[in-house]
């Protein structure tokens, strides 16, 4: 049996077979290594500019934690989803909320980042999820499978 279903590849940026910039496979755009994005996972933005996914949407986010957000294939990200990383955390057991390490090398030394600040871990959303407008995931965040995560006003 053959098939005339022209199916697109996911290595193609842009998903649908008309020329709409604002939906587009979202591992074609992605530049960091700390994020990683399954075949077929696409990302529709409002604003026209699919492009700027990892400036747009994914906060505090800093090579230095070591944190990933792991997004599974065939998942649809719809506009203004926000995903918040382990760097927006601050010290809650010091003197001062103030992050001073981040500023200053030799703080540093003594006062290791992972031993006064929550890392929650990985983020991680899980094959064929949804994740509708205006959504914030908060770090360390694990969605299974299937899931359908929405907000209601």
């Amino acid at each position: 049996m053959t098939t005339d279903i022209d199916f697109p590849s996911p290595d193609k940026l842009y998903s649908l077979t008309v020329d709409l910039k604002r939906t587009c496979f979202l591992k074609n755009v992605i530049t960091r290594k700390n994020i990683i994005v399954g075949d077929y996972t696409y990302y529709d933005d409002n604003s026209g500019n699919s492009n700027n996914f990892e400036n747009d949407n994914v906060f505090y986010h800093y090579d230095f934690w070591g944190d990933k957000l792991i997004i599974g294939k065939f998942c649809q990200i719809a506009s203004w989803v926000k995903f918040l990383m382990n760097g927006m955390w601050h010290n809650m057991e010091c003197f001062t909320t103030y992050p001073f390490t981040l500023f200053s090398l030799s703080l540093n030394e003594h006062y290791p980042v992972n031993k006064f600040y929550p890392c929650k871990g990985d983020t991680i959303v899980g094959n064929d999820v949804w994740i509708g407008m205006n959504v914030t995931i908060m770090p360390g965040v694990h969605i299974g499978d299937g899931a359908i995560i929405g907000q209601i006003h």
